[in-house]
């Protein structure tokens, strides 16, 4: 029985001792790819090519002064806050057009995105309550738990889109 409880305590102490070496991560997430880009590079954040950066070390002066620097709002994941203020139809089809295809947690509420094309657009946790999309081509589009309570989805192409948890009411 000795040498059981010596050989769980030598155990508990490399367990110990491995956790003490773990190196937490901190995610922010902010409002475009293009700002978690260029914050990330500003503050030595690990980019993941969508609106995360990943930190070891956070220091929120530097974080703000980048967001401010490039424009951006953040928060931490897992954080209830407001990531994107109401986004206007007229942004949303200039950052569509340069490329940008992530517009993740996007308030969009009543918009008119009729007879748009949003091929392969992220609009996972959007909120498009009472949105127009009608004759919209969402082909491949990604609508991960959106909320499309009350949209008009008359004529919308939804071909190979992900609705995944997406309220549909």
């Amino acid at each position: 029985m000795k040498d059981l409880w010596q050989k769980l305590l030598l155990l508990t102490g490399s367990v110990s001792s491995l956790s003490n070496g773990y190196k937490q991560y901190h995610t922010l997430l902010f409002d475009s790819s293009y700002a978690a880009e260029d914050v990330a590079f500003i503050i030595g954040g690990q980019w993941d090519n969508c609106n995360s950066v990943s930190l070891s070390v956070v220091d929120e002066i530097a974080i703000e002064t980048a967001a401010k620097i490039v424009g951006a709002k953040w928060c931490y994941l897992g954080k209830s806050c407001t990531l994107l203020p109401r986004l206007s139809v007229e942004v949303l089809k200039q950052r569509y057009a340069v490329g940008d295809r992530h517009f993740i947690n996007a308030n969009l509420i009543g918009a008119d995105l009729s007879n748009l094309n949003l091929s392969q657009i992220n609009l996972g946790w959007a909120k498009l309550q009472k949105a127009n999309l009608s004759g919209a081509n969402l082909r491949n589009a990604d609508l991960t738990a959106a909320d499309l309570n009350d949209a008009n989805l008359s004529g919308t192409d939804l071909t190979g889109a992900n609705l995944r948890g997406a309220i549909l009411g």
